[in-house]
């Protein structure tokens, strides 16, 4: 024969079954809470400034080329339609292929900034 004990709910019982939450729940609580907010803000900022893909920054297009032998960049940049300092055109070319020096070999591969 089987025996079921059922036990009543008494209030004592009942506020001993209760979560209990500690020092390190609640500051883990509270930096869930925190990072989700800082999450919501930071792309509702991005929303509304308009920050995309799309970009003024984004349109500036390149074109692949392979240095020929003799060529330098100034030689490179002269070449392009630039409205400006000669010397801008060969700092943007420089950081765009990650070059430390201006010294180009032959064969080599950069990437030339086209614009509209």
């Amino acid at each position: 024969m089987t025996t079921i004990a059922i036990y009543p709910s008494t209030p004592d019982r009942a506020r001993s079954q209760q979560i209990r939450v500690t020092p390190r729940g609640r500051f883990l609580a509270r930096l869930a809470v925190i990072a989700s907010l800082s999450i919501l803000l930071l792309s509702l900022f991005s929303m509304i400034t308009g920050a995309s893909a799309d970009s003024e920054a984004s349109k500036v297009t390149y074109e692949k080329m392979i240095v020929a032998p003799g060529q330098t960049l100034w030689s490179i940049a002269a070449n392009l339609e630039f409205d400006g300092d000669r010397r801008e055109l060969v700092d943007e070319i420089m950081s765009l292929n990650n070059l430390s020096n201006p010294e180009l070999s032959a064969g080599q591969k950069i990437y030339l900034p086209t614009r509209p």
